[in-house]
């Protein structure tokens, strides 16, 4: 199989120290939530309708989105209990993974591994995911004049940053190489650090 490096993208400000322009461009991207704020990515994964609402509301970033990346989300989207969009592809997540917290960027590595990479021996390196409260606890809230309904604070998070730890763990379990390039994260204690340099052309 093909050795491939995939570089998750998170929403923790860390993304804001990324140098996008210096990425190899054999590098797979894999963008979840709101990371279309600040970068076009090869795959982008969401589970949130008020995502939907603020791509309706740029639809010059949606057709950016739709020409350039493959946009998808599992089963768990239908709790919405909104329209699909046309543009949005749902894949539907094993019994056995139904039980499990759907957090957007594991379960986004889950389907992207058995979905779209069966046939590619993967390294994914884990950029924008702490799973620790900070503030700013994302990116986009350093974006001025950047609006959104997300104003959940740490109570809210925290007990979903375990959860989601959880996850990972699951993962580890099922031999998924993982690097973290977050130096400021709760994964550094399960996984290799390095640095995102480590993924810019030399």
């Amino acid at each position: 199989m093909k050795k491939t490096k995939v570089l998750i993208l998170g929403n923790d400000p860390q993304i804001n120290d990324i140098d996008f322009d210096r990425l190899d461009p054999s590098i797979i991207t894999l963008g979840v939530n709101r990371i279309w704020l600040k970068y076009i990515p090869n795959y982008f994964f969401f589970h949130d309708w008020d995502i939907v609402h603020e791509l309706n509301q740029n639809p010059e970033t949606l057709a950016k989105l739709r020409e350039n990346s493959t946009i998808f989300s599992s089963d768990w989207y239908r709790f919405n209990k909104k329209p699909i969009p046309a543009w949005l592809r749902l894949l539907d997540r094993p019994r056995s993974k139904k039980s499990n917290f759907p957090d957007s960027v594991t379960t986004s590595m889950w389907l992207f591994k058995n979905h779209y990479a069966e046939h590619l021996e993967c390294t994914y390196y884990i950029a924008g995911v702490s799973l620790k409260w900070q503030e700013p606890s994302h990116f986009w809230k350093t974006i001025p004049n950047y609006q959104t309904k997300n104003k959940f604070n740490s109570v809210w998070y925290n007990p979903r940053f375990a959860k989601t730890l959880q996850n990972f763990k699951a993962l580890d379990g099922a031999r998924y190489r993982m690097i973290s390039v977050n130096s400021n994260s709760n994964l550094n204690k399960m996984m290799r650090h390095e640095s995102i340099d480590t993924l810019y052309l030399k």
